[in-house]
């Protein structure tokens, strides 16, 4: 990292306090970028981009004669902390834009150590980054493709945001509040006026099995179909069947106890049905 730093540079000009309107004479251009980016995660390249401002501030005040060639940022505890913190900062500013908690590992940008209580607020992150991602990013993404100009709004277009979660999805959701409700009520108001009495160990066993059987069939066949998807811009993994916003014409339970493959056959035949066009779908 110190070599990459070194060899790129950092622009530097020659500063005249007594001429404050004028540019200085430029002393050192800066001749390369380390870019520096992670797969899937906005943390871990936090992480490294604070310890490579952490190199380059060094070696500027080095330069410039602050430093000594042996100090370090370390070894002064305000500067450590001011660095830190900035660059935590960052990291939960950008992190709240992307997925809308702050980010994961700020214990360490802060503090350089890991904690308990840090890797605890990184699970919490985690779970809520996975609940956001999953059931509320859709209108997060809407607003960040009309603010960019990816989406045009054209008037007299129908509204790209109706309702096109099909009639199974919807009874699959609802079938699981009322699972929830009736578990709650076997709860509250036991039958038989006891938990652990044998018709209310019956009615609540017979509910969480139908809720078993709910889960799986989402879990099988519309895991997509639950997301919150973003509704301006067609995206190629968005399901097919919400893309053409089509409706189940068929009965539920033929789809319900199909096959998976006899369900994806099912599905051309009403997207063809709904959409027999190759027009491009928002």
């Amino acid at each position: 990292l110190a070599g990459f730093t070194t060899k790129f540079g950092y622009f530097k000009i020659k500063h005249d306090p007594r001429a404050l309107s004028q540019a200085g004479e430029p002393l050192q251009l800066q001749v390369g970028v380390i870019r520096s980016n992670c797969m899937d995660c906005l943390d871990r390249t936090n992480v490294f981009q604070s310890e490579l401002a952490r190199v380059v501030l060094t070696k500027q005040l080095r330069d410039v004669g602050v430093f000594t060639d042996v100090d370090a940022i370390a070894n002064f505890t305000g500067m450590r902390s001011m660095l830190n913190n900035v660059w935590a900062d960052n990291a939960d500013a950008v992190s709240c834009a992307y997925s809308g908690t702050g980010a994961l590992k700020t214990d360490f940008t802060r503090t350089g150590q890991r904690t308990k209580a840090g890797a605890l607020q990184d699970g919490r992150n985690s779970v809520e980054r996975y609940i956001r991602g999953n059931f509320f990013d859709g209108e997060r993404q809407d607003t960040i493709d009309l603010l960019l100009g990816a989406f045009k709004v054209t008037p007299g277009v129908p509204s790209p945001f109706a309702d096109d979660q099909t009639i199974e999805s919807r009874t699959l959701v609802g079938a699981v509040y009322v699972c929830l409700f009736m578990l709650a009520y076997a709860f509250l108001y036991p039958r038989g006026g006891h938990w652990f009495c044998l018709s209310n160990f019956v009615f609540t066993t017979s509910w969480v099995l139908v809720l078993a059987f709910v889960a799986y069939t989402v879990m099988t066949s519309h895991t997509g179909e639950m997301l919150n998807w973003p509704k301006l811009t067609a995206y190629p993994y968005r399901p097919a069947i919400m893309r053409a916003n089509s409706t189940v014409s068929l009965p539920l339970l033929d789809r319900l106890l199909s096959s998976p493959a006899t369900k994806a056959s099912l599905r051309n035949d009403e997207i063809k049905k709904s959409w027999p066009t190759d027009k491009k779908l928002a």
